[in-house]
């Protein structure tokens, strides 16, 4: 869940946790509108709670150790 100025988002992070996912939460203290990620917090506790640069390099590593 990245920045944002709503809050839809955060019951989809539900969804994806229900259905054998993981999830990944921008850090509300660094985004430019934190309303999407603390609302995602609010709802549960995701995998990850990360940086923008952060979230890049998971996404990085996870891919690389995908193939």
């Amino acid at each position: 869940m990245l920045t944002g100025a709503n809050n839809d988002g955060a019951r989809g992070l539900l969804q994806i946790r229900k259905h054998g996912g993981f999830t990944v939460i921008q850090d509300p203290l660094q985004a430019q509108a934190s309303t999407m990620p603390e609302a995602a917090l609010a709802l549960h506790s995701p995998d990850y709670l990360l940086s923008l640069t952060d979230i890049g390099r998971l996404l990085v590593e996870l891919e690389r150790t995908a193939c």
